[in-house]
């Protein structure tokens, strides 16, 4: 009786684990294809089933003893820490000192001088919001970075990505072909100058995209590789299309073309140059490099003979970086002397921007289309140290796992790419594209259980 019930336990426990790891591929599945989960039907169920999944998974690792240090935990319980001092009523003296920007705010517009306690925040609604969003992503990173070490699951992961990616690229393919700005033909946004696919901006699109790309250009690889042994392996190598390593290369380069075909016809700027960066990088983690080199230019060149550049040309021809990024980012840091150490708090650069803007008086942003920047004016000199830390160890732990498999080589190329887009855009602060980069985050810090280093080119028999 005692046996049988031993053997219950580890099943159980198990079956909890699928369950979990399960609803982790359904939500990011779905946030993406909810218009980006930037509306709050979709984003708050998305927070909810973080905060839930993360609680699950606590109470797992605590029930089985099995529960792992989480890498970067200190760094994120920093930044939740600074979050919360921004959110801590201050005495006016001690605000004036640590924050000037912020006791001008509250005080400047006052008869008489300002007397009673006041956050470091601006808007203390945004900044609380902002610090749940924050604590739902972490909990998303340790659901990942715990549950997704088997390599199966952390493939499957994977294949999520690329196969939501898939379908949106011929979402907006067939929206474009209709002409048409209404999101699967039914939503018609406010502000649908930029909508592709699911997402009101095509660069949010894009930002998805360069994550998903170098994802199945390491399926590609896989795939092309286990034809060139079977072609090997035969008195006519050619026959080896026909089998099942040839229909799976076709199949797998072709997953890929598509969604360089997707991320062209966005048109965005700062995806394709994000894109490029990440490729470049791509072939470093193969043994064969000038094979994978010679694999992702041919792949790319079947894109954009599809696609074409056009779009993306005029695009820097009529907006160019000066004055879209440049000349922004240039008269946004003129806030920063005004909250050197504790920022205008998380989410509160939309708000006192205003106070400091001279470019296109008319236009209110809300983001700095620089994460990196935005990090510095919302949270400070401390913030963004914290943000630039946990960005470089993620960089490096990529980079050291890279050459264990095919794999792993896709998943440096997609965080990579999407904290080169951060320079220019604000993916961080898009729900479903925020989601999948902790989810790719997770599975880099995390790695794979009883992982060792092996040959790229030799991508075994995993499915």
């Amino acid at each position: 009786m005692t046996h049988g019930a031993g053997h219950a336990a580890p099943v159980a426990s198990d079956l909890k684990g699928i369950i979990v790891r399960s609803a982790v591929l359904v939500m990011l599945a779905s946030a993406p294809l909810a218009f980006g989960a930037v509306h709050e039907s979709a984003w708050i169920p998305l927070l909810v089933a973080a905060y839930a999944l993360g609680l699950v998974c606590w109470l797992r690792a605590r029930r089985d003893a099995q529960g792992r240090a989480l890498p970067g935990s200190r760094l994120l319980l920093a930044l939740h820490g600074l979050v919360l001092l921004q959110l801590l009523p201050l005495p006016p003296r001690l605000l004036a000192l640590l924050s000037p920007g912020s006791f001008s705010f509250y005080n400047d517009n006052l008869i008489l001088p300002l007397t009673e306690w006041r956050p470091v925040s601006v808007s203390p609604p945004d900044t609380l919001r902002g610090l749940l969003f924050l604590a739902g992503m972490s909990c998303l990173y340790g659901v990942v970075a715990q549950e997704f070490r088997d390599t199966r699951w952390r493939r499957r992961l994977a294949v999520t990505i690329v196969a939501v990616g898939f379908v949106m690229t011929l979402v907006g393919l067939v929206q474009s072909a209709a002409g048409t700005t209404r999101i699967y033909g039914l939503f018609q946004p406010r502000w649908d100058w930029a909508v592709y696919g699911p997402y009101v901006n095509r660069n949010h699109f894009a930002g998805y995209m360069v994550m998903a790309i170098p994802l199945s250009l390491a399926f590609a690889a896989e795939a092309l590789e286990r034809l060139r042994r079977s072609w090997n392996r035969r008195p006519r190598g050619w026959l080896a299309l026909g089998d099942r390593e040839g229909n799976a290369a076709i199949r797998r380069s072709a997953e890929a073309i598509v969604l360089m075909v997707g991320l062209l016809a966005s048109q965005s700027r700062g995806g394709l140059m994000a894109f490029a960066l990440s490729a470049s990088l791509f072939p470093l983690a193969f043994r064969r490099r000038r094979q994978a080199l010679i694999v992702i230019a041919f792949l790319a060149f079947l894109g954009v003979a599809w696609v074409g550049l056009e779009g993306v040309m005029r695009g820097f021809e009529s907006r160019g970086i000066q004055s879209s990024r440049l000349d922004l980012w240039a008269d946004a840091l003129r806030m920063a002397p005004r909250f050197p150490l504790l920022g205008a708090g998380l989410n509160g650069f939309g708000l006192i921007y205003p106070t400091f803007q001279r470019l296109w008086r008319g236009e209110w942003f809300g983001e700095a289309h620089n994460e990196y920047l935005q990090a510095l004016l919302d949270m400070g000199l401390p913030g963004a140290a914290l943000v630039l830390a946990l960005v470089a160890r993620l960089l490096a732990a990529a980079v050291r796992g890279a050459q264990r498999s095919a794999l792993d080589a896709g998943l440096l190329g997609g965080v990579v790419a999407s904290c080169a887009h951060a320079v220019v855009d604000f993916n961080w602060q898009i729900p479903a594209n925020a989601a999948t980069f902790v989810a790719l985050a997770g599975a880099v810090m995390g790695g794979p259980a009883g992982s060792h280093r092996s040959d790229l080119t030799d991508p075994g028999s995993a499915a």
